[in-house]
């Protein structure tokens, strides 16, 4: 964090109206800059020496006059500040201090986020609905979903994709799914939550820390709500070197995940926030986000907007069971944890072929038991739509088909080909089939349940290294 940056958050720092992230920024910063620390003293004894002028009459025009003649004699000063360093940086802390308790710095973008952050953080439940339009390869999509959350562990949401509704729960490390009633038996779907339901809680926090260039926008009712209204821009630069930060050099596949970090950097992503002025829960968002195509050179986009409601008020999520424990019609079981993750992945696909009616699609699937626990009975399936069967969509298990048992630290990679014509398909269309296409790893648990584990599409890895086999 440069100087300039940094004094301008001096108010926010002072009065703690500043995030965890942000103060622990700061607190570096100031440990290692004698000029920082300097200036944020003279700033505090100022603050504190003028505090009297709360009631004294002000002239209307005082801070643009003062902060004028500041300007002009530190411009006058330049050639000779080596020899008084430390005063033109007084004389502004105490302008500074005179504007702190004369003007309503209450409201100033990073003092709102900084609530913003607070009141988010603070959350128990609410309930949300967001539109998305994608442009993907030229293809748009239309998404909707309704979700409502209870922490720290409950979601249950409703995602309607081409005309289908799916639907989810998901209570601590379980997910169920509800598919459409047009959807055949052989198809299953996964969701992490930052794919179908606008951003999480933890996201929009860090959406909230990340978020540079603030522009203050006329103030709207969302809701019958007073809103302030802002608009930024995500500083990737700085969302990716975090992100990076918290990555685990021993993990398997830590330099694949830095490289997609890296190429995360040429994302453009816009913010729009309407913040409620009294509570500074974020009523409304909107998101638009651009992301340089690698086979095109073209930018695919989305844009979403995201309605927030019904805070902390009481919301009940239930499993989708009868009271005999039975899973409800058309519900399934689906192993969703992230941070108990069973296995580490790489996924790999290609689709190869001249002759578009023999089109060869393979893919290649490394994982590895990053768990403490023998996982017996491993065996691997693909589900695709990238096929010609006349049930839409088809499931095949991938070599070698026989299960196995993967000790903790084990590997094992499978593979699979199969062949698709798309004569009369898009090269597009049948990119989007593909990546479709979900992997899961099925397994026995030492206590002798069944559980499934998304392999692809991609998900984050879990933080956790794998444990080192015993030597010998």
């Amino acid at each position: 964090m440069r100087c300039e940056e940094l004094e301008k958050l001096f108010p926010d720092y002072l009065n703690g109206d500043i995030s965890a992230s942000q103060k622990q920024l700061m607190d570096e910063h100031l440990s290692h800059c004698a000029r920082c620390r300097s200036t944020l003293a003279a700033y505090e004894e100022a603050r504190q020496h003028l505090s009297f002028l709360k009631d004294a009459p002000i002239p209307s025009d005082f801070a643009k006059a003062t902060m004028a003649k500041v300007k002009a004699a530190t411009t006058k000063s330049r050639s000779r500040q080596w020899l008084r360093p430390a005063l033109g940086a007084a004389t502004a802390v105490i302008v500074l201090a005179i504007l702190l308790v004369t003007q309503p710095w209450g409201v100033n973008p990073q003092s709102v986020m900084a609530k913003a952050y607070a009141a988010t953080s603070n959350l128990q439940s609410y309930r949300m609905t967001s539109s998305a339009t994608i442009t993907f390869e030229g293809k748009t999509i239309e998404q909707t979903s309704e979700w409502e959350f209870a922490f720290p562990d409950r979601h249950h949401g409703k995602m309607t994709l081409d005309g289908e509704t799916y639907e989810f729960i998901i209570i601590s490390d379980k997910q169920y799914t509800r598919e459409p009633s047009s959807t055949q038996s052989g198809t299953m779907y996964v969701i992490g939550l930052s794919s179908g339901s606008g951003p999480s809680k933890e996201e929009t926090l860090e959406l909230l820390d990340t978020l540079t260039d603030l522009e203050k926008l006329p103030d709207e009712k969302i809701d019958g709500v007073d809103c302030f209204h802002y608009r930024g821009r995500v500083d990737i630069d700085r969302m990716v070197d975090k992100r990076k930060a918290e990555l685990d050099p021993a993990e398997p596949g830590y330099e694949e995940r830095v490289e997609a970090l890296e190429r995360q950097r040429r994302m453009k992503t816009e913010v729009e926030l309407w913040i409620g002025k009294d509570d500074y829960l974020i009523r409304q968002m909107k998101h638009d986000m651009q992301v340089p195509s690698e086979d095109t050179g073209e930018w695919d986009t989305s844009s979403s907007i995201v309605r927030y409601y019904d805070f902390n008020e009481p919301i009940e999520i239930e499993p989708p069971v009868t009271a005999s424990g039975e899973l409800l019609p058309r519900w399934r079981l689906v192993s969703s944890s992230l941070k108990e993750s069973t296995f580490s992945r790489d996924v790999t696909f290609t689709i190869g072929g001249d002759d578009p009616a023999h089109q060869q699609i393979s893919f290649r699937i490394a994982i590895t038991n990053i768990s403490e626990d023998v996982a017996s009975n491993v065996r691997v399936t693909v589900h695709t739509m990238a096929t010609n069967e006349e049930s839409r969509s088809v499931r095949m298990e991938a070599e070698p088909s026989a299960p196995i048992d993967l000790e903790p630290g084990e590997s094992e990679t499978y593979c699979i080909t199969w062949e698709y014509d798309a004569s009369h398909t898009s090269k597009e269309e049948l990119a989007r089939l593909v990546n479709l296409t979900t992997v899961l790893a099925k397994y026995t648990t030492p206590d002798g349940e069944e559980a499934v584990e998304l392999l692809f599409p991609d998900v984050p890895y879990p933080s956790k290294p794998p444990p080192k086999q015993p030597p010998g």
